[in-house]
């Protein structure tokens, strides 16, 4: 007679830490002290029999207890600026690190356009995560978190900052930084900065607004000169700016005679009769420089033409402010002009940005 007994087996396993595409395998806690467990993509680290001290904070910065807080980072800060109203579309930062950071701490740049006044809140939010984007290496924003984005101090230009680039013009934003040496050192976010962008500004003026060349003796030889015209730009277009001229005529045209001394581009001391444009100086407050644009900067009586075409005059390849370029008009006329009292000129000048 053989007597059955029966019994049962339970089993408990403790869920591993996992997504869809990664798992921990394997991982524990010794008693009362730490462990920690990592793949080649994602690391753990968890702690057992340590107690929870009290916080303390400012408005600015909390302090846990606790072996975690100890081994953070350091929390760094920044700052940050549009060049005091010049930049539109992109913005200038310096990261302030920790004195006690060493040199192969890396930061991570944190911006947003949504008001956030704790970068830490945001970027765990589900309302506010999606408007949350981190600065590359090369200054451009992605709204996905890599590695790379990880840079250190020096290669975020140290002192001298680096810049957020690909910014919309008139946006307000709010940025961060965090500081990291290593796994399970990743600092809180510091102090969020708000800064905006500027608007696309271009600012141009012409003075005065009409010169006389007095009266032209035909025959003489001699290259008359108009007195000055200043021609002034302000404009905070990356890339610069150019001042154009053009003529309605193309030359001193008599209305009453029909008869016209044309423009012309070469030396007037060399022909019978001509009228053209010359540079005569050029400054800037900051920014650029102006220059003036060839045959326009030419000494002597060399001039450049003056006709129906719009050419470029000055040129800036940066944002400049207070650019002033000084021209004068020059004209000659040949013995065998009408003699006229209405010989005139409409000079056009043009000034763009080069956003």
């Amino acid at each position: 007679m053989r007597n059955l007994v029966g019994f049962g087996l339970a089993a408990l396993f403790a869920a591993l830490p996992a997504t869809s595409t990664y798992q921990l395998n394997s991982y524990g806690f010794g008693s009362g002290g730490t462990a920690g467990s990592s793949t080649s993509t994602y690391s753990l680290e968890g702690q057992t029999g340590e107690l929870n001290g009290p916080a303390s904070s400012t408005t600015t910065y909390s302090n846990g207890g606790g072996f975690v807080q100890t081994q953070q980072a350091n929390v760094p800060t920044i700052t940050v600026d549009n060049a005091s109203g010049q930049y539109y579309n992109k913005l200038h930062f310096v990261i302030v690190p920790n004195s006690h950071d060493p040199s192969d701490a890396k930061y991570l740049v944190a911006v947003s356009t949504v008001i956030i006044t704790d970068m830490n809140v945001a970027t765990n939010s589900t309302n506010n995560g999606a408007n949350v984007y981190y600065v590359q290496p090369d200054g451009t924003l992605s709204p996905t978190l890599s590695n790379s984005d990880y840079q250190t101090y020096s290669t975020w230009g140290s002192g001298s900052g680096s810049f957020i680039i690909g910014l919309t013009p008139s946006t307000t934003y709010y940025i961060a930084v965090r500081s990291t040496q290593g796994k399970f050192t990743e600092s809180a976010y510091g102090p969020v900065v708000t800064q905006a962008t500027a608007a696309p500004s271009l600012t141009f003026s012409l003075s005065p607004n009409s010169v006389n060349l007095g009266t032209i003796n035909p025959g003489s030889g001699t290259v008359y000169a108009s007195p000055s015209i200043t021609a002034s730009i302000t404009t905070n277009a990356a890339s610069g700016g150019n001042i154009y001229i053009n003529g309605k005529n193309g030359g001193l045209k008599s209305g009453s005679t029909g008869y016209q001394i044309n423009a012309v581009s070469n030396d007037l001391s060399s022909l019978s009769e001509g009228f053209g444009a010359q540079n005569s100086s050029v400054s800037q407050t900051s920014g650029g420089p102006l220059s003036a644009v060839s045959p326009y900067n030419s000494a002597s009586n060399i001039v450049g033409l003056v006709n129906g075409t719009l050419r470029s005059l000055y040129t800036s390849t940066s944002a400049i402010t207070g650019g002033s370029g000084v021209l004068v008009v020059k004209a000659k006329a040949a013995s065998t002009d009408v003699a006229a009292t209405d010989y005139q000129e409409v000079l056009t000048l043009v000034a763009a940005g080069n956003f």
